[in-house]
């Protein structure tokens, strides 16, 4: 997957959108399997508190045979900065559906109400392709 993503989501500023795009899509699609292996190509733990727990809730629930039903997170709009170098910023505006996490047998373990709209900044930099970096909620 990570060999064509510089392809699929050059430096510039449509391709910073994109990838933001894409990256939600992914963390939507692990919570909702499990599979935190969908974003660890994508993100920098060690300077992404946020990912860092996108990752680490779903190898817990990986761990404990649950799953996320429902759309983690829905973009409204997505609007890159400038690209400066090899950095870029993206602001979007999210809303986080109603959902739940449930057992292996559909039991809900957890219930989500629905949240936002909010705004979160999302902080990339391009490696061999763009990772993000950073996110931050602007409340």
């Amino acid at each position: 997957m990570t060999s064509d993503l510089a392809v699929r989501f050059p430096k510039t500023q449509q391709g910073a959108e994109d990838f933001v795009r894409f990256v939600m899509a992914q963390v939507s699609k692990a919570y909702a399997t499990s599979d935190p292996s969908l974003i660890r190509p994508l993100v920098d733990v060690t300077t992404c508190p946020d990912c860092s727990r996108w990752i680490s809730a779903t190898v817990e629930m990986k761990q404990n045979s649950r799953h996320y039903e429902g759309v983690f997170v829905t973009m409204q709009s997505v609007h890159s900065l400038t690209v400066q170098g090899d950095a870029a910023g993206v602001i979007t505006q999210v809303v986080a559906p109603a959902g739940k996490t449930v057992d292996s047998q559909g039991r809900t373990v957890h219930a989500r109400s629905a949240e936002g709209p909010f705004r979160t900044d999302f902080f990339l930099q391009f490696r061999e392709h763009w990772f993000v970096t950073n996110t931050e909620i602007v409340r």
